[in-house]
């Protein structure tokens, strides 16, 4: 199965200024999920969708395909990751339209070594359209504030290990998103038809959205490094 990644990476930044480009552990952020795609050995090409020239780089400095910026109407604010990725389908990839796409947010650099590697063969055993990365919530789940609402029952407390699969919440972490083109150009959802989901480590719910968040990411690759579970560090 053909299958390119997509990486989505506009210029753009309120939270954190230019923040596909600030260093993380020792590399520009973006730079962390463009190798993780393309050591997992399944990806053709690691594309990238950008409006910035100096992202696009960047990118191409660390093994991504940039041929075309992102036009400016794709890459505002509210506009949805849906719309650019019509267009890296269309206008970045190759003429041979790949036959699955991975879809790795930048914003989530932590990524054990064989994640993504283990995600596609879940993905293709299992026949699934599409799939994304999740975390199993460990706590009991409420809801509906100011009058909250339990989603569990208060008076049959079960221990975490008694809750049957069935009953289990899983919280989408976004690390992640593998679809198969076709679904995806009918629908223009990500996650369309017969959906999969692929369970993550602790370390890879990290995302990066205020600055805090960089200390945070860094600790994790820290700790991934030191198990020689990550990809080593090119500087």
């Amino acid at each position: 199965m053909i299958c390119d990644a997509i990486v989505l990476a506009r210029g753009g930044s309120k939270g954190i200024p230019r923040k596909n480009l600030v260093p993380v552990y020792g590399k520009p952020l973006i730079a962390w999920t463009i190798e993780a795609a393309l050591a997992s050995g399944f990806i053709r090409d690691v594309v990238v969708s950008t409006d910035s020239e100096e992202i696009a780089e960047t990118a191409r400095s660390f093994g991504a395909r940039v041929p075309v910026l992102r036009p400016d109407d794709l890459a505002t604010d509210t506009s949805p990751a849906e719309g650019a990725l019509r267009h890296a389908l269309a206008e970045i990839c190759r003429p041979e339209t790949p036959e699955a796409v991975l879809f790795p947010q930048v914003t989530s650099p932590v990524r054990r070594r064989d994640t993504l590697a283990d995600a596609f063969r879940h993905f293709v055993e299992g026949g699934y359209d599409s799939l994304f990365s999740a975390r199993l919530i460990r706590n009991y789940i409420w809801r509906n504030l100011p009058e909250p609402q339990p989603l569990y029952d208060p008076h049959n407390r079960l221990m975490r290990q008694q809750i049957p699969p069935e009953d289990r919440y899983y919280r989408e972490t976004g690390n992640f998103y593998l679809f198969k083109t076709e679904s995806f150009l009918e629908t223009g959802c990500r996650l369309t038809g017969r959906i999969g989901l692929f369970e993550t480590t602790d370390e890879e719910v990290v995302e990066i959205d205020e600055p805090d968040d960089i200390a945070v990411a860094e600790l994790m690759l820290e700790r991934l490094a030191r198990n020689l579970d990550i990809h080593p560090i090119q500087m």
